[in-house]
């Protein structure tokens, strides 16, 4: 009886969590295909699609905005398919269906099928993380590569077969090159290999470590070989001015924190409590780490709980380190994302742990599922298919596109000229070229005033130019709060 009630739970869990599946890829493919592109997107097809394959890489242009496996996938399939904003994310929806199939492969093997289904809810649903995967950026794939990375150390760990650490590595390195922030991943990916390799040895020997390494040299080399001429670009020009100055806990985990929430009423008190919660988690994993070195003599082999604590810590002290000695800037908001996965791994691996004694099932797996209903219900709050939380502004700029054209249609004119507001001018340029808008004429950035213009799009701080022309207001548009002028 106990066995055929666990059956039907494993089936129901199952169940669940494929319809769960299906559905976020749903909603990945709608928003990918309906949201307005945004600035950052229109300025990667704008700016770096035109580029050579060479060009892209090397950082002709040295902008931070240039994630180079998304930009070369936007430039190739604006070749071959077209430059929809369906086809051009594209990317991400695929992203987001590995993000989704390696997370399940991670915490398949937990030892509850509460613990599964309310794992893969912590790691799947959060409302910022899902803006990701219907946006034409490398973040997706960034933290996509990243699980996936996990996932193969984690089975190095449980099977020790060295093509793991091979795969785990290259799916670092690809992680990397979506994003250049996933350097902190992959720094903190060899670090745990060789303290893994150095405290399972019964007596340490270099020549060993050295061998085991060479998949790591490999890896390395190609990433500078890749990476130095864009890194020394992006210095030279003072790219990197995004990120915080105060702290990791402060800037990293508040950042991530706040954009978590989705602007959401209840902001303010889930704010406090999800600090002091992930203080309260963070004490318990550094307990259990110390714990389990001390018990097996510093012995992690075979614990994939402390291999998945220690690349968490890691991965926090590595930006700590670079930024007192380089003055560099701590992740923030979407360049944090990877912390959500490297953070909620160690926990639902711990959590599995301590459930297999009946006493804490008892306490942990209703503890779990209030948490995951809370997760769920705040995530099924926030889904919105209009906009992207850090775009808002631009949610509009299809919608006004489309209605001057029937304006200008309307009108009987061959063109008009469009003022408009710096933030807006990528992404209208963008549909002027992807939509073949030829009765609009090129857009150039922040030159609204100027009293010449057919019609003008700005946002409400810059009403007061079109009021001292007298110039009437055609539509306001709610959601980014922008108005079309003529």
């Amino acid at each position: 009886m106990l066995l055929s009630r666990h059956s039907f739970l494993q089936v129901f869990v199952n169940i669940t969590l494929i319809i769960v599946s299906i559905l976020l890829i749903i909603y990945s493919v709608y928003r990918a295909a309906t949201i307005s592109f945004t600035i950052d997107e229109s300025i990667s097809y704008n700016v770096f699609v035109p580029l050579s394959f060479m060009d892209i890489v090397s950082f002709k242009i040295a902008i931070a905005n240039n994630h180079m496996l998304n930009t070369l996938c936007m430039k190739y399939i604006s070749q071959l398919f077209g430059s929809s904003e369906l086809l051009l994310r594209f990317p991400s929806i695929l992203s987001h269906i590995v993000y989704i199939i390696f997370s399940y492969k991670i915490t398949r093997k937990v030892s509850s099928p509460v613990i599964l289904l309310s794992g893969f809810l912590f790691l799947n649903l959060n409302p910022y993380l899902l803006d990701f995967f219907s946006l034409a950026r490398g973040y997706a794939m960034a933290v996509a590569f990243t699980v996936v990375s996990i996932y193969f150390l984690l089975n190095y760990i449980e099977f020790s077969k060295a093509k793991n650490i091979t795969w785990s590595l290259i799916f670092a390195v690809l992680a990397v090159l979506s994003n250049f922030t996933l350097l902190i991943f992959f720094i903190s990916l060899i670090a745990v290999f060789n303290i893994y390799w150095i405290v399972s040895q019964s007596h340490y020997n270099l020549s060993e470590l050295i061998k085991k390494n060479m998949p790591v040299f490999i890896c390395s080399v190609v990433l500078i070989i890749i990476m130095f001429e864009p890194i020394r670009k992006l210095i030279k020009y003072k790219e990197f001015y995004d990120g915080g100055t105060i702290s990791f806990w402060s800037d990293t985990v508040g950042s991530l924190i706040s954009s978590s929430l989705y602007g959401q009423s209840y902001w303010l008190t889930a704010f406090l409590f999800i600090k002091y919660l992930i203080a309260f988690c963070s004490l318990i994993l550094i307990i259990t780490f110390v714990y389990k070195t001390y018990k097996t003599k510093l012995k992690i082999f075979n614990d994939k709980v402390s291999v998945t604590i220690l690349l968490l810590f890691i991965s926090i002290l590595v930006p700590v380190a670079q930024h007192i000695l380089l003055k560099s800037y701590f992740p923030i908001n979407r360049m944090a994302l990877v912390y959500l996965p490297l953070f909620f791994i160690p926990i639902i691996l711990l959590v599995s742990d301590a459930a297999k004694s009946y006493k804490m099932k008892l306490l942990i797996l209703p503890v779990m599922l209030i948490f995951a209903g809370v997760v769920t219900y705040h995530t099924f709050r926030s889904l919105n298919t209009s906009y992207a939380l850090y775009w808002k502004f631009d949610a509009d700029t299809k919608n006004m596109l489309s209605d001057l054209e029937i304006r200008v249609k309307n009108d009987n004119k061959s063109s008009i000229k469009l003022g408009a507001m710096w933030l807006y001018e990528p992404a209208i340029n963008y549909y002027r070229v992807a939509k073949k808008y030829i009765w609009l004429e090129k857009v150039r950035d922040d030159t609204y005033k100027n009293p010449d213009f057919d019609y003008y799009y700005l946002a409400d701080t810059c009403l007061v130019y079109a009021k001292s022309l007298n110039k009437p207001v055609v539509k306001h548009y709610l959601t980014s709060n922008s108005y079309l002028v003529k």
